[in-house]
């Protein structure tokens, strides 16, 4: 009978394993603080490219609908004290919305009429019983509540297009020709509805985006990775001076010290921050919160023209800040506060490990570009602080 031969195997001993085991543990331990910084910074990262996607893709619908297409950042509630929102000033949540579609009635087969000698707009419908223009006064009541003071009328669905008022009461609509947007062109021509050579005509309004009317698209809402945030309290646009022929001077021309556009006003401020692109893919509009105690010709030089609709057309660079949730600012005692900020003190607009998401709006551009060092005071700091991706986007875009 064969005899099979045994062999020894080589194997830990329990003493061993423990010791590769402890060994492992100490190299782990010793490796969570310097790797803990680069995966925060990663997520942080993806949450800035999160931002950035979605803002292409609003700018590219606009491009491909043909009309204002953006973004919403909404403030964070979900904590509430007393109806006030600590937190407010953080972003974790991004909607798609879009101007509203052009209106041509509410009414089946409504005309408008507009009196040549003072512009004021009415409505009939036609009577094939008694062949006669009817007055209808049910499209005025549905105006009263989708069309809103600065919308635009265009008669016939071709021609220029005409600046609607709103008379205090919101029943009244007529066309102001000392705000008609398209100065130079004839008045429309239209007769006293009173008179045999009333002429009805089909109509169009285009309606402007304002924060209360702009409508979330189909596309669904984008979450930020967690802990990461919008920091609205540091975000905001660029501040711009004019010359005398109203060309913005730029950063290294003049002074500049930022403005918080996109803080919250106080605790209890729940306005969304809306980024709006145009059909030709640049910033239509910006919606944010118009500072206290600022006119309107202050508002014009620190950001922008201020529209009818309270829209922002942007003269600069757009900012924002993406952060982590522990550096953003809280609300105490209606005062904003860093008390709860770690050790270090840093806020996410001095965080080197953060992103600003840059937008430039004369073309929509959107960037990426790594917080830099801040120096000085808040102002200052802010800044500082954005120079380097401005720098860094100026000079792509020139």
């Amino acid at each position: 009978m064969r005899k099979t031969r045994m062999t020894n195997r080589a194997a830990l001993t329990l003493v061993e394993l423990l010791v590769t085991i402890t060994i492992m543990a100490i190299v782990v331990a010793v490796s969570i603080p310097a790797v803990k910084p680069m995966l925060a910074s990663n997520k942080v990262k993806n949450g800035a490219e999160t931002v950035s996607t979605y803002l292409t893709q609003a700018r590219a619908r606009a491009m491909e609908e043909g009309r204002a297409v953006g973004v919403r950042f909404e403030r964070y509630t979900g904590i509430e004290e007393s109806g006030n929102y600590p937190y407010n000033g953080a972003a974790l949540v991004m909607r798609q919305v879009a101007e509203p579609k052009p209106y041509s009635g509410s009414v089946k087969d409504v005309y408008a009429i507009i009196d040549s000698s003072g512009g004021r707009i009415n409505f009939c419908t036609w009577n094939s019983e008694t062949s006669t223009w009817v007055n209808n006064s049910t499209e005025s009541t549905y105006w009263s509540k989708l069309v809103s003071d600065g919308d635009l009328i265009q008669c016939a669905f071709k021609g220029p297009k005409y600046t609607i008022t709103k008379d205090k009461d919101g029943s009244t609509f007529s066309i102001d020709m000392g705000r008609n947007s398209n100065d130079g062109l004839p008045e429309p021509n239209f007769s006293d509805p009173l008179t045999p050579n009333d002429k009805p005509v089909r109509f169009r309004v285009y309606r402007q985006p304002q924060p209360d009317k702009i409508a979330p698209t189909m596309a669904p809402p984008v979450a930020l990775p967690q802990g990461v945030v919008v920091d609205l309290d540091c975000s905001g646009m660029e501040k711009c001076f004019y010359n005398e022929t109203t060309i913005p001077i730029r950063r290294n021309e003049y002074p500049t010290i930022i403005r918080d556009d996109f803080a919250a006003l106080d605790s209890r401020d729940k306005t969304t921050v809306t980024i709006m692109f145009s059909p030709t893919g640049e910033v239509d509009r910006v919606y944010a919160n118009k500072k206290d105690g600022l006119t309107d010709d202050e508002t014009t030089i620190v950001s922008g023209k201020i529209d009818r609709t309270g829209g922002i057309i942007p003269s600069g660079l757009i900012f924002l800040n993406i952060g982590t949730w522990e550096r953003a600012g809280s609300w105490i005692n209606n005062k904003m506060e860093n008390t709860y900020l770690p050790d270090d003190g840093l806020r996410n607009y001095m965080d080197m490990n953060n992103y600003w998401v840059t937008i430039f709006p004369r073309n929509g551009l959107v960037r990426i570009n790594r917080v830099a060092k801040s120096v000085g005071n808040r102002g200052s700091k802010i800044s500082s602080s954005r120079e380097f991706a401005q720098s860094l986007l100026d000079g792509e875009v020139k």
